[in-house]
């Protein structure tokens, strides 16, 4: 079973008398601002771990 088009429609009107229709492009926006922070916290501990010296007795073999 897919989602169509009117389950689609409907859940866009439940959210809009939910929250009212001013309410939600501002949640949008929160949500967008939350996505970009998660995007760059994730991107600055890929290069910390990359900058980071690795020392042979920090890490277990490999099995």
């Amino acid at each position: 079973m897919s989602i169509g088009i009117w389950q689609i429609v409907i859940a866009g009107l439940v959210l809009a008398l939910l929250f009212g229709s001013h309410k939600i492009p501002a949640l949008a926006a929160e949500a967008a601002k939350g996505l970009k922070s998660l995007k760059r916290e994730v991107a600055d501990a890929k290069t910390e771990s990359a900058d980071a010296p690795f020392n042979e007795g920090d890490a277990e073999p490999k099995r």
